[in-house]
C-alpha cells in the first residue's frame, strides 16, 4: 500500500493527502542558495503574474532610487483600480513610503508613481524591469506594467519569480519591506494603517515575508520566503484557486505544524484604518472654547496661569 502511494504521489505531486489537491496550475518550492527543487508542477509555464510583479517594481527602485527621495505623481494615480493609497496627483511623497505601499498594501498607484518617476514612462519602466530580469536568469518573464494589473503579454513562471525574490531577499531595505505586518502612512489629512496581506507573517513563525496578487484572470499568485534549520525556502506558485490552502498542502514538505483554516482566516487583511487628525492649533481653540463654555455654565471666574 504505502508503495503504491508513492508511486501515485510521484505521478501526480498533487495528490499529498487524501481529498486535498493543489488548485494552482504552477508551482515551485526550492531551497534558495543552491536553488535544489523541492517540489513542484509546471514551473516553466508562462503564466500572468499578478501583484507579485511588485516585487520586481520595488527592488528596481531599491536598486535606483534613494528611500528619502520625493516623488510626485501624476494625474494617471487617481484612475488606477485598487488596491491603492489614494495617492494626490502632484503632492509630495517618500519614495519609501511608496515602497511601502507597494508592498504591504499592494498599491497600484504606489508602484506607478515609483515607475514613472524612476523611467520618465511605466513603458520605459517596464524595460528597465525587463532587463533586470534577464540580468537574473528569468528568460520567460515579461512585464508590461509596474503593478501586475491584468494585460495580455505580462506573464512570469514560478521559476522566474523564485530566482527574482531570490535576488531581492538579498537587499537588506526588501526584506524589511515584506516583514512588516503594518504600514503607517500619514499625510497632512489623515494616517492610515495598512495591513500586509500575506498571512503567514500573522500566524506561521518561520515565515520571512512574501508578496501576494490577485486579478480575476491571473487568479490568486503568490511568492514567499520560509526559514528552516538555518536555511531559506522559497515558494512561489501562480493562477491559484485557494491560495492558502495551496501553500500550507506545499509546504508540508518542510513543516509538520503549519497554521489551521481559522487562523490563516483570522490573519486576513483588514480593510485599512483612517483617522483624520487636526494641527495642535485648531485642538487647543477647540478646547478653549469647551472651557469658555463650561465656565459661563458654572458662574466661575478663569483660573490665573500660574506659568508653570
Amino acid at each position: 500500500m504505502i508503495s503504491l502511494l508513492l508511486i501515485l504521489f510521484s505521478l501526480f505531486p498533487s495528490m499529498l493527502f487524501a481529498g486535498e489537491t493543489i488548485t494552482a496550475n504552477s508551482y515551485i518550492l526550492v531551497e534558495k542558495e543552491s536553488f535544489d527543487i523541492i517540489a513542484g508542477r509546471n514551473y516553466h509555464q508562462r503564466l500572468a503574474p499578478a501583484s507579485t510583479t511588485k516585487v520586481m517594481t520595488t527592488l528596481l527602485a531599491i536598486e535606483t532610487v534613494d528611500t528619502a527621495e520625493t516623488v510626485i505623481p501624476d494625474k494617471r494615480v487617481a484612475t488606477l483600480p485598487a488596491s491603492k493609497m489614494h495617492l494626490m496627483p502632484g503632492k509630495q511623497y517618500s519614495a519609501i513610503d511608496l515602497m511601502n505601499g507597494a508592498m504591504v498594501e499592494s498599491a497600484n498607484d504606489a508602484a506607478y508613481a515609483l515607475a514613472k518617476h524612476i523611467g520618465g514612462s511605466e513603458e520605459d519602466f517596464a524595460r528597465m524591469m525587463n532587463d533586470r530580469a534577464n540580468e537574473l536568469g528569468a528568460f520567460n518573464t515579461h512585464f508590461k506594467n509596474a503593478s501586475g494589473l491584468y494585460v495580455d503579454g505580462q506573464y512570469t513562471t514560478c521559476y522566474d519569480l523564485a530566482l527574482i525574490f531570490k535576488r531581492a531577499l538579498s537587499n537588506d531595505i526588501f526584506r524589511e519591506l515584506i516583514a512588516k505586518k503594518y504600514f503607517f502612512f500619514q499625510d497632512s489629512r489623515k494616517s492610515v494603517r495598512y495591513k500586509n496581506h500575506n498571512r503567514f507573517l500573522f500566524c506561521f513563525e518561520p515565515a520571512i515575508g512574501g508578496k501576494t496578487g490577485f486579478t480575476r484572470k491571473s487568479k490568486h499568485c503568490y511568492v514567499g520566503a520560509f526559514e528552516r534549520d538555518g536555511k531559506t525556502y522559497i515558494l512561489s506558485l501562480l493562477n491559484s484557486r485557494d491560495l492558502w490552502g495551496d501553500a500550507v498542502l506545499i509546504l508540508r514538505n518542510l513543516y509538520d505544524q503549519l497554521p489551521s483554516d481559522k487562523e490563516l482566516r483570522s490573519a486576513r487583511a483588514s480593510s485599512a484604518s483612517l483617522s483624520s487628525y487636526k494641527p495642535k492649533k485648531a485642538k487647543k481653540v477647540a478646547a478653549k472654547k469647551k472651557y469658555k463654555k463650561k465656565v459661563a455654565k458654572k458662574g466661575t471666574k478663569k483660573p490665573v496661569k500660574s506659568g508653570s
